[in-house]
């Protein structure tokens, strides 16, 4: 009966990662072929904080006792954000664009605080080419206290990362486990803990370095943290062939969560606490390990 709460738990977590990452319809961005670097003037304006967020894709804008109004594409005035909250403009062609307001006439309120997030679509790279650096800008018109500033800064462009090293790896991996998979059931427990402990840790690593709303993801990670604890204590208590089983389990499900961020390996920057070599070996460890113990767990079951 244990055992099968845990397996419920186990896939549920699997499905419900995925959804959790994809509140408001857009997921948490794991890896990019560029980056976004901000003027040194932007972020010097006097009393204004300005922040990329969400994988260059949102941007926030604070204030600290000045009132800041951002313009839209035809210089229209579109957010107003000041110490008594954040104002959009109804007859702003990009805010409606934007989706920030139905289109009408006067400012209405969208927010109390004085910062606001948002997805800015003036944020949106150039097609991806060949040439790497510095490849454009973005501008965004604004004045600060009537005086006229403008929020801007470089994109980027990282080279795409070879993937044939990370096949090879996997393909050592592949064969070491296969030379001693009928060595021992404590080598299905071993991979799938391995291949659990990095899934967590690319979790933890991914979901707090960005979202959409510039808020670490502690539910995500709560949830996978209560679970690895769970599962940790069951596998302790559990004798064989039932511990290598849940094992294989936890392997499957480490895989499937770690193919998820698949982007990683093919995108320059990764958004992570991470480096972007120690975040895509944890990926790899996952993959390679919760395969490998999924397998080896069958294996097993199969040779009895």
């Amino acid at each position: 009966m244990r055992t099968r709460i845990i397996v419920l738990l186990l896939v549920g977590f699997t499905l419900a990662a995925p959804a959790s990452a994809s509140a408001h319809a857009r997921t948490a961005t794991v890896a990019l072929d560029y980056r976004l670097n901000l003027d040194r003037t932007t972020r010097s304006i006097p009393g204004v904080s300005v922040k990329i967020l969400d994988g260059d894709r949102s941007l926030r804008v604070g204030v600290h006792n000045v009132t800041v109004v951002l313009h839209g594409d035809l210089g229209e005035p579109m957010l107003r954000i000041g110490p008594s909250g954040t104002w959009v403009n109804r007859a702003s062609v990009t805010a409606v664009a934007e989706r920030l307001t139905q289109p009408s006439h006067g400012w209405v309120q969208l927010a109390s605080t004085p910062s606001y997030t948002w997805h800015e679509h003036r944020l949106a790279p150039p097609p991806y080419g060949s040439k790497t650096g510095a490849v454009a800008r973005f501008t965004i018109p604004t004045t600060v206290g009537g005086r006229a500033v403008t929020i801007g800064g470089t994109f980027v462009r990282y080279e795409r990362p070879a993937l044939w090293p990370w096949f090879v790896v996997g393909l050592v991996f592949a064969i070491a486990v296969a030379a001693a998979v009928r060595l021992h059931r404590r080598l299905t427990t071993g991979l799938g803990t391995l291949a659990g402990l990095a899934a967590l840790g690319s979790l933890i690593a991914f979901g707090a370095a960005d979202a959409p709303n510039g808020r670490v993801a502690w539910l995500q990670i709560g949830l996978g943290v209560g679970l690895a604890l769970v599962v940790c204590a069951v596998l302790v208590r559990a004798h064989e062939p039932r511990r290598s089983q849940l094992a294989g389990l936890l392997g499957a499900v480490a895989a499937a969560l770690s193919l998820g961020s698949f982007g990683a390996f093919r995108h320059g920057v990764v958004v992570s606490l991470l480096s972007a070599t120690a975040s895509r070996t944890l990926l790899a460890v996952a993959l390679f390990a919760g395969a490998a113990a999924a397998v080896t767990s069958f294996v097993n079951g199969e040779g009895r």
